[in-house]
């Protein structure tokens, strides 16, 4: 079993809190770097959780979030809405130069509520799974 700084977790979930609330921007660069982050740190944070309750390996970032469901860690419909952003990953680090703003923010808004309940969701699977008492190092509050 690996153990995950709680600290460390704390600060990557209040993260994606402040950046759930920032896709109405209308600069579209802020925007690239709002979405972009909002999968790097949801992600991050699944791979902790993965690594502390030693769940299966994931092979990619759709894996990660996969496992998550699988484990009850999320639930079907908020596993549905992060498949739903995941795609803009690869536009946003790939095809960089012709990034859809308005379709992207589009599918953020739509689905946007998966990332602003994250921390609830992993605040409940840590505190009522029975390893989570040996997995999590440091702070006693996540």
């Amino acid at each position: 079993m690996y153990f995950v700084d709680k600290k460390l977790l704390n600060k990557r979930l209040d993260y994606i809190e402040r950046l759930s609330e920032t896709i109405d921007t209308d600069n579209n660069l802020a925007l690239e770097r709002s979405c972009h982050m909002l999968i790097e740190a949801t992600v991050d944070v699944g791979n902790m959780i993965i690594d502390a309750f030693i769940l299966r390996d994931p092979g990619n970032y759709q894996d990660v979030l996969d496992i998550l469901a699988q484990e009850k860690v999320i639930g079907p419909e908020d596993a549905e809405k992060f498949k739903n952003t995941l795609k803009w990953r690869k536009e946003l680090t790939r095809n960089y130069q012709s990034v859809d703003h308005e379709a992207m923010r589009a599918d953020f808004k739509e689905n946007i509520s998966a990332y602003k309940d994250f921390k609830k969701s992993i605040e409940y699977f840590y505190k009522n799974d029975p390893q989570a008492v040996t997995a999590f190092s440091g702070d006693d509050n996540v």
